[in-house]
């Protein structure tokens, strides 16, 4: 059986390996480690309504891929009013491959990639986010930089809405610590958003210097996410916005499918 070549060890390269690999298949993560992947920064909470009509199926799909390849978590956030509300979420520590190959893919094709000085051959998944374009050209791949922050400490989950889609959150994604986030994507990030979001976490009681800055280019496409055969034993996927844990796993699920057909 061929291996299954991925380009991209963010949320949607690593669930599709650790995906693949649940069903049989050797998996294989090619991943530079460039500064600005988004997945680490990704808060990775979920709930149905933020899926919306449009991807309610989509939804409905990822969950199962989630319990079974990681277990899903549930946290309570309270917002200024005192109402709860539930929300499930998967760590993307938990997620992201710890030990990928550290080459850049250069080329791809039907059935292989090339990195600086080798050539492999298999099933191949491109899922390498924003660069996802310069394996592909013409896909409208752009990014939208976005910042967390993470501070010591377990403090109580808060939620404030800030606009329609978008809230400042504050919960404990890993233990030991609060990761506070406000939603902030822009294509053109300046300094000055650092320090609004700042003042945010503030707001909710963080008022210390953070430990950690987690930030990356999030990838977007004009009319939503890609998940694409383009080739015989060749896919690509990106666009995950702000839902990569759910797109992810819905098309880990896709791309297995379709390689056992």
């Amino acid at each position: 059986m061929p291996r299954l070549l991925i380009v991209g060890g963010g949320l949607f390269g690593s669930q599709a390996a650790a995906y693949a690999r649940r069903q049989g298949i050797e998996a294989v993560i090619f991943d530079p480690g460039l500064e600005g992947a988004a997945s680490p920064a990704a808060a990775g909470l979920f709930k149905e309504a933020w899926a919306g009509k449009k991807h309610r199926d989509l939804y409905a799909q990822a969950i199962p891929v989630l319990d079974q390849l990681y277990g899903i978590r549930h946290v309570e956030l309270t917002d200024d009013a005192g109402t709860v509300e539930q929300f499930s979420f998967v760590p993307p520590t938990v997620i992201l491959e710890p030990n990928p190959i550290r080459q850049t893919v250069t080329k791809i094709g039907d059935g292989w990639l090339e990195t600086a000085d080798q050539r492999y051959e298999g099933w191949i998944y491109v899922a390498a986010g924003v660069w996802c374009e310069a394996l592909r050209p013409g896909l409208g791949v752009y990014g939208k930089v976005g910042a967390a922050f993470v501070f010591t400490g377990e403090r109580p989950g808060r939620i404030r809405p800030i606009a329609h889609g978008r809230q400042a959150i504050a919960f404990v994604r890993d233990a030991g610590f609060t990761h506070f986030a406000d939603g902030t994507a822009e294509r053109d990030y300046r300094p000055e958003l650092d320090m609004m979001t700042l003042e945010r976490a503030a707001s909710f009681g963080m008022t210390e210097a953070p430990v950690q800055r987690l930030w990356g280019w999030r990838p977007y496409v004009s009319g939503g996410p890609v998940f694409e055969r383009i080739g015989e034993r060749t896919w690509l996927a990106t666009g995950g916005r702000k839902m990569g844990t759910i797109l992810g796993a819905a098309f880990a699920r896709r791309l297995v499918t379709e390689m056992q057909l």
